[in-house]
């Protein structure tokens, strides 16, 4: 679907024209049906890389090729490509129905009225369908932008930044809304520091940093176990053993990590003790502890 080779991006800013290198050999293969997921640190180029599959941006050099050719503005190569930014900009003057109709006429397509409602139904939008967009809060804009998503058969989604600033209720109407159009076939590249999201959305993740992929691996790749330490949670008033570490207390509910041959000596203190044990389970690798370890250098998926 969309295949990066050795993209560098360079700029310059500031009244001294400093060149700023925002790619530096940049390279991914997104396939089709993928639901991919740009993890970095601010700066890291993850925005200017998605600027470049949507033609948006021309690289300094190197090749981007997004479902078989060289994406370039205006060409009907895009009727199937949706992009939604970080923030949104509309014309705030038109109301809830009035921006999905105009925005969704863009793609050359004429909108059955029936549609247009159906799709504002879906996403809580009806009851607010006659709201101009300048009284609509953060979350209801973005439900605008993923309308036009739903109305044509998007190829191709792109995503800056989705959830920011949005509510937890809406935060998660827009995660199922986004798992129906991943599961209606669509590829999703999204672009998010929210890492928890990414753990429930994406199957394949690619971390950036200076500019360059510096791992890209299956998901459940990046979600491994350590099966060197274990996770405790039980409930201790007194003295604790030395050997429990990464240690929190919350009252008398004890919560740590424990080596592997240390495992036994722990069943032996808290049934000797009487304590209640709620979990004891192989430390699970989130996400964020990959994406740390990688970044410091500690390890590769490229």
């Amino acid at each position: 679907m969309i295949v990066a080779e050795d993209l560098h991006m360079h700029f310059r800013r500031g009244l001294l024209r400093k060149q700023v290198h925002a790619l530096n050999g940049l390279s991914l293969e997104i396939a089709d049906g993928d639901f991919f997921a740009l993890v970095g640190q601010n700066g890291a180029g993850k925005s200017t890389a998605m600027y470049c599959f949507l033609g948006l941006l021309k690289p300094t050099s190197g090749k981007v090729q997004v479902m078989g050719k060289t994406p370039g503005l205006g060409s009907p190569h895009y009727e199937g490509v949706a992009y939604l930014p970080e923030e949104p900009h509309y014309h705030l003057y038109l109301t809830v129905e009035e921006a999905t109709r105009y925005y969704s006429s863009l793609y050359g397509k004429r909108v059955p009225d029936k549609t247009i409602n159906d799709i504002l139904e879906r996403l809580g939008l009806a009851q607010f369908k006659s709201l101009r967009l300048a009284k609509c809060s953060k979350g209801m804009k973005q439900k605008v932008g993923i309308a036009q998503c739903l109305i044509h058969e998007t190829r191709l989604l792109f995503l800056d930044e989705p959830t920011r600033g949005l509510d937890p209720l809406a935060v998660r109407e827009f995660r199922e809304t986004l798992r129906e159009i991943h599961q209606r076939g669509a590829t999703i590249v999204m672009n998010t520091h929210v890492l928890s999201e990414i753990e429930m959305l994406a199957n394949r993740v690619a971390i950036i940093a200076d500019g360059k992929v510096v791992a890209q691996d299956e998901l459940r790749n990046l979600l491994t176990l350590d099966r060197e330490l274990y996770n405790v949670t039980f409930e201790a008033d007194g003295v604790i053993p030395d050997y429990l570490t990464s240690v929190e207390r919350v009252g008398n509910v004890v919560k740590g990590s424990i080596p592997k041959d240390r495992l036994y000596d722990f069943m032996d203190f808290t049934r000797i003790s009487a304590l209640p044990v709620h979990e004891c389970s192989l430390k699970k690798i989130s996400l964020e502890d990959s994406f740390f370890k990688i970044i410091k250098g500690e390890g590769s998926h490229v």
